[in-house]
């Protein structure tokens, strides 16, 4: 009975999908009002940008969690499970909770055509105030400035880094990018970003802003801290700055996500310069600690398989990168699937010199990009390209003509990764 409570739910917000994506905050500012505005009865730190969001925001909850805190967490798009999305403590949302939720406010939800996303930020504001969170991180789903999170009133606001997308809503430049990302900053609120201070665009525009709302603004910069590799896992040190000294192993693979791992340690470095008393062993702690799925993780060995969610070009040059510091000279299988306005052949080509194998496939999903599209600037006879009907069909395919020293790389949207990593634990192949 319970579980069929949850099911009735969650069948509910899903269908809020057929109302597509809203810019705008009308919608959760009055759904917001009927709950009570619970997004104001604890701190939150809010977090936008292009890629990295989901990594940095599992870093700082991780290491806020560390330092003694309850810390709630709302991150997009889930990976297998809906309940993903709103954690605490590192603990997904109970079936109990959605179910609670949609059922008291599903006629005012109904009643304003409230989105999936808006329906979502909604229930994960009440639910940190249900369970008496003492923090939140909050990242964005798309944009920032009419994301239905940008009604919080953080103590801090993260912009990871800044590059095209969603160029249809949010603007075909990287100045009017930066503009919609950089509205989460908040008048007199410190903003921590990993855009590098070049000059460029985006840079430019997030000064601006801040100057307007004056609001500090921190640059991250990469030579204040020293990347390194032992035993296989990232070291990261700090190597100037008010943790000037400190060495903390990094849990996800990957010199992208020491920047990320280093860019959450600013944010928790601002968070000290005001008041919020953070040590030094709680950030080690959270930096070796956290646990964010889909991030070159592997799932199978003999043969290895490895998921990793990257989904656009900076995705997949951090993962191109990775695969040659961790397997230096070795070929890859790929299974690859993703969404529409990816530029997904560009995607492929950036690991093609990686590949012994590129195998596509499409996503369940009417968002997903033609598989022959995608393999469709590959130079032939450079790799051994082929398209599937299904992935599970690639997948189990590339299986079976594997051997147990081969690596096998699936890639590309939430929906192929989370699909595939979700069947091959059930099935146990």
């Amino acid at each position: 009975m319970k579980n069929d409570r949850y099911q009735k739910a969650l069948r509910f917000i899903h269908d809020r999908q057929h109302f597509g994506i809203k810019l705008g905050l009308h919608n959760i500012i009055r759904l917001s009002d009927w709950m009570g505005n619970p997004q104001e009865k604890y701190r939150t730190i809010h977090i936008a940008g292009t890629n990295g969001k989901g990594s940095t925001s599992s870093f700082i909850a991780s290491i806020l969690q560390a330092g003694g805190f309850k810390v709630g967490l709302l991150t997009s798009p889930h990976l297998a499970d809906y309940r993903e999305r709103i954690r605490v403590n590192g603990r997904k949302i109970s079936p109990a909770a959605v179910a609670q939720f949609t059922e008291r406010f599903r006629p005012l939800i109904v009643k304003s055509e409230v989105t999936f996303f808006e329906t979502t930020t909604a229930l994960a504001f009440w639910y940190f105030e249900h369970v008496k969170v003492d923090w939140a991180v909050i990242e964005t789903g798309l944009g920032g400035r009419l994301d239905a999170t940008n009604i919080i009133r953080p103590e801090v606001s993260v912009i990871t880094n800044i590059s095209f997308e969603h160029t249809n809503l949010l603007g075909k430049t990287i100045y009017k990018i930066a503009g919609e990302k950089g509205g989460i900053i908040k008048p007199m609120t410190p903003v921590v970003t990993g855009v590098e201070n070049n000059g460029n665009d985006a840079a430019r525009r997030l000064k601006e802003i801040s100057r307007e709302r004056r609001a500090p603004l921190y640059f991250h910069d990469t030579d204040d801290f020293i990347r390194s590799r032992r035993n296989g896992y990232n070291l990261l040190e700090v190597a100037r700055g008010a943790y000037k000294g400190l060495t903390a192993k990094i849990s996800l693979a990957g010199r992208h996500q020491a920047e990320n791992g280093f860019l959450a340690l600013r944010v928790i470095e601002v968070l000290n310069k005001n008041g919020h008393k953070i040590s030094r062993p709680a950030i080690r702690q959270g930096l070796a600690n956290n646990y964010w799925p889909g991030r070159f993780m592997t799932i199978r060995k003999n043969p290895t398989v490895i998921i990793d969610v990257a989904h656009n070009r900076e995705g997949f040059t951090a993962l191109a990168d990775t695969l040659r510091r961790q397997y230096p000279g070795r070929k890859f299988d790929f299974l690859i699937g993703m969404v529409e306005k990816k530029k997904g052949p560009e995607c492929l080509q950036i690991i093609s010199p990686l590949a012994r194998s590129i195998s596509t496939a499409p996503l369940k999903t009417q968002r997903s990009d033609d598989p022959y599209y995608l393999v469709s600037r590959l130079k032939a006879g450079k790799n051994h390209v082929r398209v599937f009907p299904d992935p599970v069909i690639a997948y189990k395919d590339l299986l079976e003509n594997s051997s147990r020293s081969d690596i096998l790389i699936i890639a590309g949207s939430h929906f192929v990764v989370g699909d595939l990593a979700s069947i091959i634990k059930r099935e146990g192949f």
